[in-house]
């Protein structure tokens, strides 16, 4: 498709969408979307002819004209020339911007998940296109974006195995903690840089300690951040007893990748990965803390018995789920309720069927914004606007899913 459809550009110049339903503005986003990968897919072709030019010496690199005569900053300058490169290496996705079948958003993401690879390591990526191009083509930008960065992961561990080893210990060696106060607010902060590992152990104490103070206190006006302030100076305040806290840390790993390092799945329990040899460490030095899904062992479904989701019940929907119930939400579940399907003051019970993470934004939308949302045993979400129209239906285990 050497131009945009005449439809296309006719309903973008031609339509008021101050005049537009619901509908209408979805269509007429739709349109623009087209429109504006169709202008991307052209601005790919205009930067390799000008890096050819540049190449023979007449005329300067892609991303001086970007910044100059497409008033592009020098960041989007940069993204816009990574995006030739890719569309270069990988054509079809080229083909696909132009006829709208996917974004800009699209093709940076594979930039971005490839920019520190090798040669040898992104041509080896470069060779999955089909597959990622047929996923581009269904997926949201961020869910795409992840599964690029999982798989460029993937091949950086079958070329070296000890690469993420040593970017943790890198991680470990750069990590330190800054202290000051505001002048003009008298606020004091702490800014704390830790590796991965760290940042699970902290946090992990910190969610732990928050659901202990959620649990005995009956101010329910208390906002999140002050609650998370609360737990963050519990969680690292001197037990009293001169013992020392141990906050558990969930790790989700296959018994046969722990023991003889086969692959498989090796990530804390919002998604971050961990080296396995890293994971064998600490099941040295800490109780293995089983994530049981089928009952056995661990009494998952509360009924009417508790008023909030158990600690095991919290692992046991971590162990499904790293992010917010909401299709378009990236709030991790660290920062999540645990919200009731059926509302507990209507007779709803706790139990793990009807229980599943909300950001405070989304579960206000569901409590007072008049949203309803509605999950099947198989943890099939559905998501209704208050006009009674569906707006999404899909799994929401998005860990087993990836």
């Amino acid at each position: 498709m050497n131009s945009p459809p005449d439809a296309v550009y006719t309903a973008v110049r031609d339509t008021d969408p101050d005049t537009l339903d619901a509908a209408g503005l979805a269509e007429y986003t739709a349109n623009v979307a087209r429109l504006k990968a169709w202008c991307d897919a052209r601005q790919v072709r205009a930067s390799r002819r000008q890096r050819a030019l540049a190449s023979e010496g007449r005329a300067t690199d892609p991303r001086d004209t970007l910044s100059r005569h497409g008033r592009q900053s020098g960041k989007e300058a940069a993204a816009a020339n990574e995006r030739e490169v890719v569309c270069t290496s990988m054509p079809g996705f080229e083909e696909a911007l132009t006829e709208g079948a996917v974004s800009a958003g699209h093709v940076d993401a594979v930039a971005a998940a490839t920019r520190n690879l090798d040669d040898e390591a992104r041509a080896e990526f470069a060779a999955e296109a089909e597959s990622l191009l047929g996923d581009a083509t269904r997926q949201g930008v961020d869910t795409f974006a992840r599964n690029c960065r999982d798989l460029a992961r993937s091949i950086r561990n079958r070329r070296d195995a000890q690469s993420e080893a040593d970017e943790l210990e890198r991680q470990r060696a750069a990590s330190k903690v800054s202290r000051w106060v505001d002048r003009e607010t008298g606020m004091h902060k702490t800014l704390i840089e830790m590796d991965p590992e760290s940042d699970r152990r902290f946090w992990s104490a910190v969610q732990r300690q928050r659901n202990l103070i959620r649990a005995r206190t009956t101010n329910r006006q208390v906002s999140w951040d002050r609650l998370t302030v609360d737990a963050v100076v519990e969680a690292v305040a001197d037990s009293g007893d001169g013992s020392r806290r141990v906050p558990a840390l969930v790790v989700h790993v296959g018994l046969d990748r722990l023991t003889d390092g086969a692959p498989g799945l090796s990530e804390c329990d919002d998604g971050t990965p961990l080296p396995v040899e890293t994971v064998r460490r600490l099941a040295c030095e800490a109780d293995l803390i089983p994530v049981v899904l089928d009952g056995q062992g661990v009494a998952l479904d509360q009924g009417r018995a508790k008023r909030l989701a158990t600690a095991e019940q919290r692992m046991a929907i971590e162990a499904m789920q790293t992010t917010c119930s909401h299709p378009d939400c990236t709030v991790t579940i660290d920062d999540c309720r645990i919200h009731h399907i059926d509302p507990w003051g209507r007779g709803g019970r706790t139990d793990l069927d009807r229980l599943a993470p909300l950001c405070e934004a989304h579960h206000h939308l569901v409590h007072e914004g008049g949203w309803q949302f509605d999950m099947s045993p198989d943890r099939t979400a559905t998501w209704t606007r208050p006009d009674g129209t569906v707006y999404w239906t899909g799994r929401i285990n998005d860990r087993h899913a990836a």
